[in-house]
């Protein structure tokens, strides 16, 4: 995958111009000649899979036939690829072994099969032991990650990279992998540490297979000027020989970096009006472009201004090249920002500058830093019942609160006014500390709460035993549920963050006693919302505006507020509708990736203990669907590639999906269309309110409609596009006008690969005829691991398909509960699950949910048998005849 030295990797090319396809600012001509070198590019290197993603998102337009063609070149490289691999395997050695994997994992990468490229390359290096050659694997999975932009697969192969380090490895390669990082660092908005990273990387440059050295040096100037200090920028980059050689070759770079050096205001100016269409244009720093610009012309007033105590403001207009009105406008948003230390005197027209004492400055904020620390130490003090400081030697359970009042404070808490050098040392310990108790804190609560619940269910199946009257055995069972609620719905609660997504997984009465639901359920919609004046800093941050710039209303109080973000309905300026406006909870992000930590671990415990399930794989895909979320630019583009997908397969798509204001996403917020609606948690208070029967003709229908609008777009979803929005909890769905639903919050959307998707289609049949033999057989196709020492394996495994993928409930049971001491699972265990398929596990569980909380059975697999078969029959899989039959009576009974 690598290109040669002096060319950039093929992919990366395409990726820009599939970048610049979708950009606003580029000519309607301009795109017609990119999309004509996008199909060809598709074209030659028979890139089947990438071809269907871009006609499903209406880049390209897709011609059946093109599409039949690559996927039959694709199947016969492939078959030749897994020839090579047999008889490298039987007839050759290891190193030739591992050259025929590598072969294959680099022609799924070039066809742009995402999936298969990571799972072949995991392969790979399961053949590989030379450190070097391991880590260009891992150059192999960054550069696939640059081209989806794949920041989580980026971040984790930098640490892998890392790793591998440390047991070895070549300067060339480790000096390559600090322009990787760099570039993560660059595309992620960390401009400091990319200028070092980029810096540092100058005289050894030969990662040319990511961009040219001239587009090197670009980066390099640019993250330098806004990072470095005068006296380092001229060291480094105004004087490095380098980058003279190079950086004539970049239209308005020289002059923008020398005029800033020179205090060539003027020319600054305009050489940067030059350089901002390059910026705008380019695929790494577009998202950054307002900040960019933003940050340069605060490092440039503040460099005028250090040279004056004050100055008029017709001068520095005069300097700038600009009007007097422009510049005073400018002044006033960067100070009242904080940006720049002065002050306008309007009357006088003068701008006193007012920089401050620095040594000063870091005594203020030590005091108000420490006392946040303080305030986390007695937080923590609560949970663990010791106060913030006490004596080591002396257990905290012998303290009562006069002993803890009356006990000195250590010399390191003590703040003196007058030493404000002490103080800073002392806080260089504090943050240290700080830092260290987080994790500890939350880990701390999860461990206490779990295990307090977990012994109460041991304790009580031993109590259980020795009662033998039935009924006194179920109340004792329901007490317990009941118990364990309460503090479940207190952790889930009071601790935030992840845990509210855990009570949207488990609070479902097919999945928990009806004790849980009952509590759990609440949790759904109503997760504590962030403070109004944070949204508004939040929102005015990423929109690099005021809020009142963007919106005409914005309604303080939130509708809804869940585990990652929060939505406030408001109204854009100049617009007669509303829309709703989801804001992502400031710093959720590192306390789920604690708390998920903790799960696996708890879930690795309960797989070897109590569950006979493959847990672990559960919480490694909760984990990467989890990291997904907190990308609303990913999420906008799911949103509309769902509507376009449904709307483009029907007359009239069986479910409403909001359309998103492109123009203002940003990663942390989305703004969409407001829908009106009742959440469907509230549909039989509604049909309550109506005056209507809930167990009625009119009502039954109701809700048959719903489901089966939601049930249809899910099969659709998952059987035909492989790409299915993989949250619908009763918290996501809305019920419009005319029983119509509509699907919220697509944070966790997956893309499965064809190989799955065609395989759970096979599944869905053999679910749908009752084939346990077949069904056997696609656990097994399906990488589905199973262990039983039970005599009816195949009868059991049956049971246990449709428990975790169809939503029917077996006759007589009102509740489907998988772990029960009868269920399957307890006979059959689950020794590997692929993580991919843990999304339609946890979609069917939801749907089963939604169908017992509405009180109608059926069976998913049926309603999805006609779309199943037509995968399968488009795919060219094979189908065995009576199969066959009944899909084409179908399709021909529809279509007379």
């Amino acid at each position: 995958m690598e290109g040669q030295e002096g060319t950039q990797q093929p992919h990366l090319v395409l990726a820009h111009k599939l970048f610049l396809l979708t950009h606003p600012d580029v000519q309607d001509i301009e795109k017609v000649r990119l999309t004509e070198e996008v199909l060809a590019s598709v074209k030659a290197d028979d890139m089947a899979p990438l071809y269907e993603t871009l006609t499903g998102s209406s880049l390209l337009d897709l011609d059946r036939s093109v599409l039949d063609s690559m996927r039959a070149k694709n199947e016969e490289e492939l078959k030749k690829l897994d020839e090579k691999i047999a008889d490298a395997e039987e007839n050759l050695g290891e190193s030739e072994v591992r050259e025929a994997h590598l072969a294959k994992s680099l022609f799924f990468i070039r066809i742009g099969d995402k999936d298969r490229a990571l799972e072949q390359l995991k392969v790979t290096e399961s053949k590989t032991v030379a450190v070097g050659l391991k880590m260009d694997l891992v150059f192999h999975t960054l550069q696939l990650g640059f081209f989806y932009m794949d920041f989580d697969l980026i971040s984790k192969s930098i640490d892998k990279a890392k790793n591998l380090f440390e047991e070895g490895g070549d300067w060339e390669r480790k000096n390559r992998l600090k322009v990787y990082e760099g570039l993560y660092c660059l595309s992620t908005r960390n401009f400091k540490k990319a200028a070092n990273l980029f810096l540092d990387s100058i005289s050894t440059f030969t990662t040319y297979e990511l961009f040219p050295y001239d587009t090197f040096i670009f980066y390099t100037v640019l993250t330098s000027i806004i990072s470095l200090d005068r006296v380092s920028l001229k060291q480094k980059v105004v004087d490095a020989p380098e980058i003279l050689t190079v950086i004539g070759k970049v239209p308005y770079l020289s002059d923008f970096l020398n005029s800033l050096y020179d205090c060539q205001y003027k020319s600054f100016f305009s050489a940067f009006a030059g350089l901002t269409e390059q910026i705008k244009l380019d695929r790494y720093l577009h998202p950054h472009f307002r900040y960019y610009m933003r940050e340069v012309r605060t490092v440039v007033y503040s460099q005028f201004l250090e040279s004056y105590k004050s100055v008029t403001i017709e001068a520095m207009a005069k300097a700038f090249g600009v009007s007097v009105e422009f510049i005073d406008l400018e002044l006033s948003r960067f100070i009242a920002a904080g940006k720049l230390h002065c002050k306008i005197d309007k009357v006088a027209g003068v701008l006193e500058t007012n920089r401050p004492d620095s040594k000063n400055a870091l005594y203020q904020a030590t005091i108000k830093q420490g006392d946040v620390l303080l305030n986390r130490i007695q937080k923590l003090s609560r949970v663990i019942d010791l106060n913030a400081i006490s004596d080591p030697g002396l257990p905290s359970f012998l303290l009562d609160d006069d002993a803890v009042n009356a006990m000195p404070i250590p010399f390191s808490c003590r703040i003196s006014l007058q030493e404000p050098e002490i103080v800073a040392n002392s806080f260089d310990v504090q943050q240290k500390l700080s830092t260290q108790f987080r994790p500890w804190e939350r880990s701390f609560q999860f461990w206490v709460r779990v295990a307090d619940i977990y012994t109460g269910y041991k304790v009580l199946q031993l109590r259980v035993k020795f009662e033998k009257d039935v009924q006194k055995q179920e109340a004792m069972w329901e007490n317990q549920h009941e118990h364990a609620a309460e503090k479940i719905y207190a952790m889930c609660s009071e601790m935030g963050g992840f845990f509210l997504k855990v009570a949207q997984v488990i609070g479902k009465p097919d999945l928990a006693p009806a004790a849980w639901v009952k509590r759990l359920v609440t949790l759904c919609d109503h997760a504590p919302a962030t403070p109004f004046d944070v949204v508004q800093h939040v929102v005015e941050k990423e929109l690099h505006t005021s809020l009142g710039e963007v919106f005409e209303t914005f309604d303080p109080e939130p509708l809804g507020s869940a585990s990652i973000a929060q939505v406030h309905r408001a109204r854009l300026r100049g617009d007669k509708n509303d829309v709703v406006v989801k804001v992502q909870h400031p710093g959720t992000e590192d306390l789920m990736m604690t708390d998920i930590r903790n799960l696996q671990a708890f879930a690795l415990y309960m797989q070897k203990t109590d569950i006979k399930f493959d847990l672990y794989s559960v919480t490694k895909e909760i984990e990467k669907q989890i990291g997904y979320e907190f990308d609303f630019e990913r999420e906008a583009n799911a949103i509309e590639r769902i509507r376009h997908f449904l709307c483009s397969n029907n007359k009239k798509s069986p479910v409403l999906v909001p359309r998103v204001m492109k123009n203002i996403v940003t990663r942390r917020v989305l703004v969409m269309e407001y829908i009106d609606g009742i959440p469907i948690l509230n549909l039989g208070d509604e049909i309550a309110k109506r005056g209507i029967d809930a167990n009625g003709r009119i009502a039954l229908a109701s809700k048959q409609k719903i489901l089966s609008s939601l049930t249809l777009a899910y099969g659709q979803m998952i059987l035909k596009s492989g790409f299915f929005h993989a949250d619908p909890h009763p918290g996501n769905i809305l019920i419009c006008k005319g029983s119509e639903a509509t699907l919220l919050d697509y944070g966790q959307v997956k893309d499965l690969p064809d190989r799955l998707r065609l395989g759970y289609a096979k599944l869905v049949l053999d679910i749908a005829d009752g084939d346990a033999t077949g069904t056997a057989e696609t656990f097994r196709e399906l990488g589905i691991d199973t262990v039983s020492n039970c005599e009816n394996v195949q009868e059991e495994l049956f049971k246990l398909a449709l428990v975790m993928f169809d939503t029917r409930l077996p006759p007589g049971k009102v509740l489907m509960q998988p772990f029960a001491e009868d269920s399957s699972i307890k006979k059959v265990g689950v020794k590997s699950f692929p993580e991919e398929l843990f999304s339609i596990l946890r979609t069917i569980q939801i749907l089963r949910g939604l169908s017992v909380g509405l009180g109608i059975n059926y069976s998913c697999a049926e309603q999805w048998r006609p779309i199943a078969e037509e995968a399968l029959l488009l795919s060219g899989r094979k189908m065995n005849t009576t199969r066959k039959r009944g899909f084409l009576k179908r399709l021909f009974s529809r279509s007379s």
